[in-house]
């Protein structure tokens, strides 16, 4: 079984909550918890600023944000082995991770920010 990881996702963003959603779905069994970055946070983690700027995870292996984290998200999730696979090959020529940041910067733009009266936390996060 993969080593448990948390996710950190920004709840008042509706594509970070909608991707926590599809990755909870698809990782039940999986040694994922979604953790809205709004929630407490354990010690020693980033700062809010530094966390609603691109996703986070935290594991055995410590912390790790972007590209790296998304790597290690579908790396767990069943059926995640083709994204894992291209994530590791875009961070190898080095485009993942600008990518991600360009994505991770209007994110907000293109999805919005969460609605009055919408769901803060995804199905099957704690």
């Amino acid at each position: 079984m993969p080593e448990p990881t948390d996710v950190y996702y920004d709840a008042e963003c509706t594509l970070c909550r909608a991707a926590a959603a599809r990755w909870a779905r698809a990782g039940e069994g999986a040694a994922l918890r979604m953790l809205p970055l709004q929630g407490d946070l354990p010690a020693g983690a980033p700062d809010r600023t530094a966390l609603r700027t691109a996703l986070h995870v935290r594991n055995a292996r410590g912390w790790q944000s972007g590209a790296r984290a998304l790597l290690t998200v579908y790396r767990q999730l069943p059926g995640g082995g083709p994204m894992a696979l291209a994530l590791r090959i875009g961070i190898a020529l080095g485009i993942a991770e600008p990518a991600y940041r360009l994505l991770a910067r209007h994110r907000l733009a293109w999805r919005g920010r969460q609605r009055r009266g919408e769901q803060r936390d995804p199905p099957g996060t704690h």
